[in-house]
């Protein structure tokens, strides 16, 4: 659950696209502090166009004035090359299953990388 309210759909996507980022910084310094490297840049895709226009500063509407702190938090770690921000259709968001209700067949394509086959089938 996000702390704060979103007044559109595109806001709660840069507002969980901070809070996913924060969590990759967190498990980046992690990892480098037990002397691993770890390749970059990372990789974050979202599955609203908007959100990722915003990040990659390719549209900005005067509507979304109000999330600038957040916008200017991921494009600062974009432009030092920390991360890149990349469009994935909706339909090959494998997290879609743990946040929105999928149709059966989108269920079972995607079912497969979280649970595995099973043995005899």
């Amino acid at each position: 659950m996000q702390k704060t309210v979103a007044l559109s759909v595109t806001e709660a996507e840069l507002i969980a696209a901070v809070s996913y980022t924060q969590d990759m910084m967190y498990a980046k310094r992690i990892l480098e502090s037990f002397g691993l490297f770890v390749k970059l840049p990372m990789i974050l895709e979202i599955d609203n166009k908007g959100t990722v226009n915003l990040i990659n500063n390719w549209s900005v509407g005067g509507r979304t004035r109000h999330v600038e702190t957040r916008q200017l938090f991921l494009r600062g770690l974009k432009e030092q090359s920390i991360f890149i921000v990349r469009w994935i259709a909706g339909a090959e968001n494998e997290v879609d299953l743990f946040t929105k209700n999928v149709p059966s067949k989108l269920f079972e394509k995607h079912r497969v990388m979280f649970n595995g086959e099973d043995e005899g089938v």
